[in-house]
């Protein structure tokens, strides 16, 4: 497992531009109201619709998704309100997260240092992964897991967006040196995209869990109240880049340890009897990711 990463000038400077980035992504205003509405126990289904059905965009979105091979939902749904009660508030808050998301941070544009298009493919495969997990081992991760999954690596967005010159060094590194695109972002500029993630993660007010895993989805063990889900994606993450699904910015596999195994409730044996499952549901993602980039 790779150390933590060492406290820099360069970090500290990135940091500071950062907070100082004016056009920095912003989750759409109904992303916001939505979750404040879900927290207000007196709001009903009624009123949780009408603030979604705000913006039309993301309505559709949502619809599209609701009604996808997905969430494999064998009646048609016209309505926001049907689709929370047919899925629950809580799988509604992660159909906004995820089509916030990428309404916010989208593109698929194939640039030669940074291919958006083959990161957000392994970006879902990972989420698709995470949640497959979440419901074979029965801990009741699998929403969790699956919006985790998509979202643990939108630094690397940040980067490409703001930093591009300094991308283009890291990403020379990892391919002269053979190096994980972590590692090369850790000797070229001191700070990672787990940090930058949860940087932007923290100004979007996403959930605190949600936070975590993208800052220590890289070292799973790190102490914490989320490492379950963190260990989760950490895993998955893996699987998608042995299932050779998008690109995380570098070919390298990831050495997974023994207590991480342990805390997703899942022995190593166990993936190869669910290869095919896997399989699936990485094909699956693909219809997901047509509806989120469109």
């Amino acid at each position: 497992m790779e150390s933590q990463i060492h406290i820099t000038a360069e970090h500290d400077q990135i940091r500071r531009e950062l907070k100082e980035i004016r056009d920095l992504p912003t989750l759409p205003a109904v992303f916001v109201r939505v979750i404040k509405a879900l927290r207000n126990p007196n709001t009903s289904v009624k009123d949780i619709a009408a603030v979604v059905e705000t913006d039309q965009a993301i309505t559709m979105k949502i619809l599209r998704l609701i009604n996808s091979s997905f969430y494999g939902i064998s009646r048609s749904v016209d309505s926001v309100h049907q689709a929370i009660v047919l899925l629950g508030a809580n799988t509604l808050k992660n159909v906004v997260i995820s089509a916030s998301v990428f309404k916010a941070l989208g593109g698929s544009g194939k640039d030669r240092i940074f291919n958006r298009e083959a990161f957000w493919q392994h970006s879902i495969g990972c989420g698709m992964i995470a949640r497959y997990l979440g419901n074979r081992t029965g801990h009741g991760r699998e929403e969790e897991g699956f919006i985790a999954g998509i979202i643990h690596d939108i630094g690397k967005v940040v980067l490409d967006q703001y930093f591009h010159d300094k991308l283009a060094l890291v990403a020379e590194q990892v391919k002269t040196k053979n190096i994980s695109f972590y590692q090369a972002e850790r000797e070229v500029i001191g700070i990672s995209h787990a940090e930058i993630g949860a940087f932007l993660a923290e100004t979007w007010s996403l959930p605190e869990k949600l936070v975590d895993v993208i800052a220590h989805h890289h070292h799973p063990g790190t102490p914490g109240q989320n490492g379950a889900l963190t260990a989760l994606v950490a895993v998955s993450d893996m699987l998608a880049r042995r299932y050779g699904v998008g690109s995380g910015g570098d070919d390298l596999i990831p050495q997974i340890e023994a207590a991480t195994w342990t805390q997703v409730g899942v022995n190593p044996g166990q993936i190869d009897a669910w290869d095919e499952g896997l399989k699936a549901e990485i094909e699956k993602g693909k219809e997901l990711l047509e509806v989120l980039t469109s």
